[in-house]
């Protein structure tokens, strides 16, 4: 399990550093929009 973490850590870290493809640039904003909106509404 642990690997696992260290793993997508050292991922991230190379990943964020690359260009990315126009395809995961928009895939990435879906993403995003998405978690956006569902803190955005929060309990009421």
């Amino acid at each position: 399990m642990f690997a696992v973490l260290i793993a997508v850590a050292i991922g991230i870290v190379i990943g964020w550093n690359w260009p990315q493809p126009p395809w995961a640039k928009d895939i990435q904003d879906r993403v995003v929009e998405t978690f956006q909106s569902f803190t955005a509404k929060g309990p009421k």
